[in-house]
């Protein structure tokens, strides 16, 4: 016989067989969609529409199968030439390790409620440690028994199945599996035909959500590397603030105008006030404040929302904690991971902290109930020139810590014990003057909180009294541990401020309540939402409570905190400074008008809010009062944020790797 004849029809032969196992593959893939149907849906409390959601998830199996046959074809028939026996194994080992892999991601997913991406990449494995012990004991005997069901299925359909395929349709099927990594938009996500988030990201195949991002990671990082950042002397802004900028070689250093919004609202005398920061673990806005669409869970900051300048639409920059202190302490950019994670080489830059202590000769406290240097928080304060960190080594005996998970690991002290030990150092130092953090801890997997039955049943109580409907009493039941721990938090901020009312330094002291973000761990309902947090700021100084309905962030807070003391002559702020933030809008009715990126998660600067619009991982929405978003279809719109996206990680990049915020000289004058 002709050997290339001979040769050809020995690939046909293994095309043939490897099409025939990878049908196999495809039973396996529709397995792993029944087991979270049946299975992992019920036991994870997921929402009752989202089964729908599940069923409607079949599409992204069907490209998951294309997409790893598509890889594993050609080094298979490249094994199989040599090797038919060898070839089989390989698919075997490959197909159960993807599958496996799926199931893996599918349990961090009914965990976290978030599939996992390329934020995997921006985390150590001492916080991946951490993370997954706070999740409790993984229970292993579903893997271990869907693994051998996999092999069982393998086993009997390799020895007793080889399916006699058509050469035309292998040649169809071939080329739908090549077809499958085209950029065609309906093998995209498309989050206009899901009613929620938590849906769209039900339906999506977790492996394949997880490949895809690590590899838009990778080439959007080498396409951004590779091109130049634009320099504009004004900023673009609707109205309000818009940065003059002074040098291409520090891209954000513009000059400091931030308007002194808050100076009506507050009667500041002769002494510096005091400032208290609490940054609130998972504090979002769709269960605390009138209007919230879970229902209301903080009656008690509701009470202190009526009494103070509270801002209902505002977003945090970061869909987990990692950025919030940069982000609210001094209006920072995020380096590539977080501004905290470039270490040792975080560029110079000004913060709240840094102007207070060195020009009006503040002290800084700051008190966590875990371990401080998660996140590279401890590393960043006191680059900030913060003079005490209280974590849980420093906490003592007489303080309890969080009922721990199943497998004994507890992330510290709960929320009432970080404000008793910092008021504890209130009471020892009361003559300082203050610009102190606090970051609370309980609203965190697993929510376990001190007399958990009393927390529960405070849950029912509320959730009773709340004016929702059945179907949303219904939902919230699904998630009391996380209510829970929500109504322990507020317990827990009615004791801090009652006891500090005691206190001589009280009337003239400034408390601002945010939360770092939304939990994820109760169904997130829009791309935005995970970002929407209240902004409270109370005061016994306040002429007059006020609610704001501007969309603001937290790179707001300190340029209009610095203004508020440069008005007011208790500091002098610098003429130019690289503040992302614009400062707080006091407008009371709705509305956008800056534009500011947002980080999703480690790695993943995916989002930017442009001036009444949003875009969230290439698509354009528009924001409504109610902070609803909905799918714009406006190309010129869109492409300008897209733009305007890039452009900034661009900048981004090229300051934080650089060194390139503000020269040595703003330094120097700030601090002589």
């Amino acid at each position: 016989m002709n050997p290339f004849r001979e040769s050809v029809q020995l690939v046909i032969r293994s095309l043939r067989r490897f099409l025939s196992l990878s049908f196999i593959l495809a039973v396996m893939i529709l397995t792993v969609r029944l087991y979270e149907l049946v299975i992992v849906s019920n036991f994870s409390n997921y929402p009752h529409g989202s089964i729908v959601s599940l069923l409607s998830g079949l599409k992204f199996d069907l490209i998951l199968y294309l997409r790893i046959s598509a890889v594993l074809m050609v080094p298979f028939l490249i094994i199989a030439y040599f090797s038919q026996k060898t070839a089989r194994y390989f698919f075997i080992v490959f197909s159960i390790l993807f599958v496996l892999g799926n199931m893996l991601l599918l349990q961090y997913f009914s965990t976290a409620r978030v599939p996992l991406g390329a934020d995997l990449l921006g985390y150590s494995l001492k916080e991946i440690e951490h993370t997954v012990s706070a999740s409790g004991e993984l229970n292993i005997l579903p893997f271990i028994l869907m693994a051998l069901y996999l092999a069982l299925m393998v086993r009997f359909f390799v020895q007793h199945v080889y399916f006699r395929i058509k050469p035309w349709f292998m040649a169809v099927l071939v080329l739908f599996m090549l077809g499958s990594f085209l950029p065609v938009k309906q093998l995209e996500t498309d989050p206009s035909e899901f009613e929620t988030e938590f849906d769209m990201f039900v339906a999506t195949n977790k492996l394949n959500f997880f490949a895809e991002s690590i590899t838009n990671h990778y080439l959007r990082q080498e396409k951004q590397n590779n091109q130049p950042f634009t320099f504009k002397a004004v900023a673009q802004s609707a109205e309000g603030n818009p940065f003059t900028y002074i040098s291409p070689d520090y891209p954000f250093l513009h000059q400091e105008t931030t308007p002194n919004n808050l100076g009506e609202y507050f009667n500041l005398g002769e002494t510096p006030p005091n400032i208290v920061l609490i940054v609130v673990e998972s504090l979002g806005r769709a269960y605390s404040g009138q209007g919230a669409y879970l229902g209301n869970f903080t009656p008690f900051l509701d009470s202190l929302m009526q009494k103070s300048l509270y801002w209902e639409n505002c977003l945090s920059t970061s869909g987990r904690t990692f950025q919030v202190l940069p982000t609210t302490l001094a209006s920072l950019p995020f380096g590539e991971r977080g501004f905290a994670e470039l270490g040792e080489k975080m560029p110079d830059h000004l913060s709240l902290i840094s102007l207070l202590k060195k020009q009006a000769n503040y002290s800084s406290t700051f008190v966590y109930g875990g371990e401080a240097e998660f996140d590279n928080m401890e590393l960043f304060l006191q680059r900030q020139g913060t003079d005490q960190i209280i974590d849980s080594r420093k906490f003592g005996a007489e303080y309890e810590k969080l009922p721990p998970s199943g497998n004994g690991f507890s992330w510290g002290y709960g929320d009432r014990e970080i404000f008793r030990r910092y008021l504890e150092d209130v009471k020892e130092r009361p003559d300082l003057r203050r610009v102190d953090v606090m970051l609370t801890l309980a609203m965190h997997d697993p929510f376990n909180v001190p007399d958990q039955e009393y927390y529960n049943k405070k849950f029912d109580e509320r959730l009773k009294s709340l004016d929702l409907s059945d179907k949303q009493k219904t939902f919230n039941h699904q998630y009391d541990k996380q209510f829970a721990s929500i109504l322990y938090f507020d317990e827990s901020l009615r004791y801090f401020i009652n006891e500090f009312s005691k206190l001589s330094s009280f009337a003239n002291t400034i408390f601002i309540i945010t939360g770092d973000h939304r939990m994820p761990e109760i169904p997130i309902s829009t791309q935005i939402d995970r970002f929407h947090v209240p902004l409270v700021i109370y005061s016994p100084m306040l002429k007059k409570p006020q609610l704001f309905s501007s969309l603001v962030s937290h790179f707001d807070l300190t340029p209009s905190l610095i203004a508020l003391l440069d008005g007011a002559q208790i500091i002098k702020r610098p003429k130019v400074a690289a503040w992302i933030g614009h400062g707080l809008d006091n407008s009371v009715d709705f509305r956008s008008i800056q534009t500011y990126p947002l980080m999703r998660n480690k790695n993943e600067i995916l989002d930017l809010l442009g001036s009444g619009h949003f875009l969230s991982n290439q698509t354009l929405y528009e924001i409504f009062p109610n902070m609803n978003i909905e799918p714009y279809d406006n190309t010129e719109i869109q492409n300008q944020l897209k733009s305007g996206l890039n452009d900034f990680i661009r900048k981004n990049n090229y300051a934080c790797q650089n060194n390139k915020l503000i020269p040595d000289s703003l330094t120097k004058w700030t601090f002589k």
